[in-house]
This record gives C-alpha cells, structure tokens and sequence, in this order.
C-alpha cells in the first residue's frame, strides 16, 4: 500500500515596500510609526502568526543573513526600535512572537551583465515612447498610490489577491516586449528578474524541510513567480495567505 507523503507547508505573503525602494512598485504613505498605523501591522502580524509558521523568511540577500540575525537579536532583547521596513515590522514581530532563534534571508541581488531596469526606460523612451506610454499607463500608475484612508492590513489583504497578482506579473510581460528585431531590450532585464526569483525559490527550498510550515514575506511583485516555481516544483504545499488574513 503506497502512503502518500505529506508536503512541508509554504505561505507567500506579498506587501508593498515599507521603505522607500527604486522597484517598480511604489506606494506613498503617512508616517507608519503612528499609532494608528502600528495597530494595523500588529493585525496583520496576528493573522499571520495563525499560519504558525516554523521558519520567517525576508527578502534580505543571503549574504546579510548575519547582519539580519544580528538585528533580530537586537530586537527580542529590547535593544532594537523597529525600523519602517516590512522586514522588521512584520518578519521581526512574528518571529520573535513565536519565540523563532533565527530568521532567514533568501533574496539575491547580483548582477548578470545585463541592462538595468532604469537603461531600459530610457531606451524605451527614445525609440518606443508610444509602448512606455501604454505601461505606465496601464500598470505603473496604478501602483504610485496613496495609502490615504485604506488600512495597511486592507492593502495587504488586496496584495495577496489573484486579479492584483496576475497584474503584477503582466506587467512585466509588458517590459518583455521592449525592444526592436533582435535587440532584446527589456528581455535583457526581465531574466535577471526570473533569475533572481529561481534563486529565491532555491532558497526557499533549501531551508524547508518536510516538517515545516515556512513563511516568506515579500514584495507583492515576486508572488507569481515564486509560487509558480514552487507549485511546479511539485515538493511543497502552498498556502493561500487570504486563508488568514480574512
């Protein structure tokens, strides 16, 4: 009789960057120290920690991943204020609640000699400004938002819904399509994009193992890729975060 051999249990959060960051997805925001607003992460922080996830993995890169616990420490003996950084705000709080010795950094950021994002614009601007047009219009607007009257747990929630989701991912399908006859432009960025990815995905991968239930929190622009990789992957149990943040 063949026993079928339970999966280790993978949760994708994607938020918007609490810090300023270049990505392609920004969103504007009041000061996220105010009471009101640290409300709102602890709700998001208390869903979560419903997962009960074994392991937290951030979008840090590897190479951090000392820095990283040094902070996390830092932080579960009262020495750390927690910066406005989904990392800490969120990461550190729910480690740390369900008393985790470590976190995990997964992320990776090297170069692979290929065009930057911002060379890409620029070619695009010069000779397919009718093409850049149509995605800024059609994607990057939609995502330069106020906060405004919406609750961090609220835009969190939408973040991790599929129509948000496959947006995301559109747009990059439309950076794909930058370009002229055999001289890839936007290609040359976007598989720097899918190869930063995999390597979260091995990452990911390599610290979960069969028991475990782990917990990665990261910008919402990474979650179809990453969750592609792991359901095709065909080793692991992916698990819809709008089961928890309800």
């Amino acid at each position: 009789m063949n026993i079928k051999q339970e999966k280790p249990q993978v949760m994708v959060v994607g938020t918007f960057h609490m810090r300023y960051t270049p990505d392609l997805q920004r969103m504007e925001f009041d000061d996220l120290l105010a009471e009101s607003r640290q409300l709102e992460i602890q709700k998001v922080v208390e869903q979560l920690k419903k997962f009960k996830p074994t392991k937290v993995a951030l979008e840090v890169v590897k190479s951090e991943e000392n820095k990283l616990n040094q902070e996390f420490n830092q932080y579960k003996e009262g020495q750390l204020n927690l910066a406005i950084d989904e990392v800490q705000q969120l990461g550190f709080r729910i480690a740390s609640d369900l008393q985790h010795e470590k976190v995990y950094a997964v992320d990776w950021m090297e170069s692979v000699g290929n065009r930057g994002l911002g060379e890409v614009f620029e070619w695009a601007e010069k000779n397919q400004p009718e093409f850049i047009r149509y995605i800024n219009e059609n994607y990057r607007s939609n995502h330069e938002l106020s906060i405004g009257k919406k609750s961090v747990y609220d835009i969190i929630r939408s973040q991790n819904h599929e129509s948000f989701i496959e947006k995301q991912h559109e747009m990059y399908m439309a950076i794909a399509r930058i370009g002229s006859n055999e001289e890839y432009i936007g290609i040359d960025w976007i598989r720097w994009w899918y190869q930063r990815n995999l390597i979260l995905y091995y990452n990911l991968a390599q610290i979960t193992s069969i028991s475990d239930r782990t917990l990665l929190i990261i910008g919402a622009a990474h979650v179809h890729l990453v969750t592609q990789f792991l359901k095709e992957s065909n080793s692991f149990s992916v698990v819809n975060p709008l089961d928890y943040l309800t």
